[in-house]
């Protein structure tokens, strides 16, 4: 939506409301939350363009430039035709980069994808108009920076995300602090336990104790991921067993407990091993002091041949990860992953297992732990069974196929499973496009959803209300403008109860903004099953809770914001979704007026079905276990 630009002689760019109105001659673009923006219009009589409008327009094209750009940061011959992957390699051959941040593409805890979506937007409103002002309120300075090269910039409030003092300061002392909380669970560990002299067949990668512990008055595993395939893989007469990290506090409700309490269950098990137990104290040192990676991409940054690589489409964007690059180069997350590494060599060197089955798919631990596997046991197969529904905008999984799948030009390829076993045909479609051959990606369903049946429309019995489930997502910064949408639209419609579902790991009744709505909304702690029990309606950004919900006959909404589009309703569009609370409210009324004519098809369930979740047979487990057993007989020839 390019603004003609005899329409306007300034554009102020608002992520904030800003103190004071400007004349009419001024066009607004709002980044403002929901309900900001609603006050906005009420006041200001000139033109206002909401941002997430934009956005959508944009995003398709933002996420090409994203995974590019990415790609081409670690693969530009540069320093003496190096590419920085190269220059990162440590002495087996890893390259340190594929344990950076940034090149996880993380769109839940990194802004670069927001940030690239938000320059395509302000260049979709103004075009080439270089000449005009542009006025940014309340933006981060990295933003601004690259508009800089662009447009005519001034800034009021803008704060820089990465400031020098975090980018050296607090990157030192997450070394340091994970430097003593590394040795007091290391401590613990040797004290407490050791690990078995058992030999595997198949091994699980796990935590404990989150995505495994021992379930609750028995004296069982329970995997929160792998579910029952374990039991079956031993059933059939395989030897399983997990390589876990111990991570104790990474639960939802997992503060405040006693090393020794947490690590007391192990004991009664001998198929168990901890990966920290293989760490040498040397190890812990060596990784902590090692500077060099930053080292070298300093030196790189020095090169024209480097530089280029950040200018994509004649933006340059270096000015948006230069400091989020030496962060992730300086704080805690490579020197962790070069241990989780050097344990899993270790680990992998002494069990020698034939399978190793991993949850993460390509996230930073599963890519240390790929890598360290296949330097420990060449002969270990590794799997990865998809964890959870993607969209293709949902970054973290996404590679691109040549420079990053295959390793152009440089041979240093990311560390990858073998084989992975997609929930559904939109996985397995995600998972080639990133470069894997279809004969390398199985569709099974997961283990983690083996429960999902297609059920006939849901009808409440009594319905004095109704009730709007709103569940959240880990990305609570995202999520709160969701609640504030939603919110906001019902606001005077007595007929609807706001009922709101946290992420059990991320509570969006924590986030500062959600005081202004704890009056109008009822968080739930009951189990799934009885929320969806009590819901009419369901509202979510991006949540598999939405599929679910879906299948069961529920009607589903989706609400839309300015960044990433995590939901699988983003690639399979049969769910409305709104990126307007006026919008939205419109609908609410004629949901309260006919509910039932929202009610999903029973095609659209079978559509879902197929592309989310495969089958609803219950045998995802049984079919994963029938192809590790082909594995290991091939494994075996």
């Amino acid at each position: 939506m390019k603004v003609p630009m005899d329409e306007w002689n300034t554009l102020w760019v608002c992520w904030k409301d800003p103190d004071t109105l400007p004349g009419n001659d001024v066009v607004i673009l709002s980044f403002l939350s929901p309900q900001e923006e609603e006050e906005l219009k009420a006041k200001f009589t000139g033109r206002i363009i909401p941002a997430r409008e934009i956005a959508q327009e944009v995003k398709d094209r933002a996420r090409k430039i994203y995974v590019d750009l990415i790609a081409r940061i670690g693969a530009t011959p540069a320093k003496d035709g190096k590419t920085l992957r190269q220059e990162l390699k440590i002495n087996d051959g890893v390259s340190l980069w594929w344990f950076h941040k940034v090149s996880e593409k993380d769109c839940e805890g990194d802004f670069t994808f927001d940030s690239i979506v938000e320059v395509l937007v302000v260049i979709s409103v103004t075009g080439a108009s270089d000449d005009k002002r542009i006025v940014l309120f309340d933006g981060c300075k990295e933003t601004a920076d690259v508009l800089r090269g662009l447009y005519k910039v001034e800034e009021v409030r803008c704060r820089r995300k990465y400031k020098f003092g975090y980018v050296f300061v607090r990157g030192g002392f997450r070394r340091i602090k994970y430097f003593f909380a590394f040795l007091v669970k290391w401590l613990a560990i040797k004290i407490t336990i050791k690990n078995p002299e058992t030999f595997f067949d198949v091994v699980f990668s796990g935590f404990w104790d989150w995505s495994i512990k021992e379930a609750k008055k028995t004296d069982r595993l329970d995997d929160l991921y792998f579910k029952s395939l374990p039991a079956l893989l031993s059933s059939n007469g395989l030897e399983t067993g997990w390589f876990l990290w111990f991570d104790p506090y990474g639960g939802p409700i997992s503060k405040g407990r006693k090393l020794r309490s947490v690590l007391e269950p192990i004991r009664r098990y001998a198929n168990l091993v901890f990966l920290q137990y293989f760490v040498k104290v040397g190890d812990l040192i060596k990784a902590v002091l090692n500077f060099k990676p930053y080292l070298r991409f300093l030196h790189f940054c020095r090169a024209n041949e480097f530089r280029r690589a950040f200018t994509v489409d004649g933006i340059d964007f270096f000015p948006l990860l230069r400091a989020q690059l030496s962060h992730g180069f300086l704080d805690s997350t490579i020197p962790h992953l070069e241990l989780v590494y050097v344990s899993s060599v270790r680990a992998f060197k002494k069990y020698r297992p034939k399978v190793a089955l991993s949850f993460l798919e390509l996230f930073l631990y599963s890519r240390a732990f790929y890598a360290g596997g296949r330097q420990g046991c060449q002969d270990t197969v590794h799997c990865a069974i998809q964890h959870a529904s993607y969209s293709r905008e949902k970054t973290f999984v996404l590679l691109h196929p040549e420079i990053e799948y295959t390793g152009y030009p440089d041979g240093c390829p990311v560390p990858k499973p073998d084989y992975v076993f997609a929930m559904g045909e939109l996985g397995k479609e995600i998972f080639m496009e990133d470069g894997f051959p279809e004969e390398r990606v199985f569709l099974t369903g997961s283990p983690r959803y083996e429960h999902i049946r297609i059920q006939d429309n849901h009808k409440r019995s009594k319905v004095d209300a109704i009730n709007l489930l709103i569940v959240t997502s880990l990305g609570i910064n995202l999520e709160i403008e969701m609640v504030e949408a939603v919110c906001t639209a019902a606001k005077g419609l007595k007929a609807i109860k706001l009922l709101l579902r946290s992420h059990p790991f991320a509570k969006i009744e924590e986030h500062p903004r959600f005081r202004f709505f704890r009056a109008q909304i009822e968080s739930t702690n009951r189990s799934l099953e009885e929320d969806l029990e009590q819901t009419d309606l369901v509202v979510v950004t991006y949540s598999t809770v939405g599929e679910e919900a879906l299948l069961r006959g529920i009607p589903v909404w989706q609400w839309l914001t300015g960044s990433y589009n995590g939901s699988v309703f983003r690639d399979i569009k049969v769910v409305p979704s709104f990126y307007s609370v006026s919008d939205l409210r419109e609908a609410l009324k004629k949901f309260v007026s006919d509910p039932a004519s929202f009610v999903p098809k029973e095609e659209i369930k079978r559509d879902v079905l197929r592309k989310c979740f495969f089958k609803d047979d219950g045998n995802s487990t049984a079919r994963i276990a029938r192809i590790c057993h082909d594995i290991l007989r091939g494994v075996g020839s």
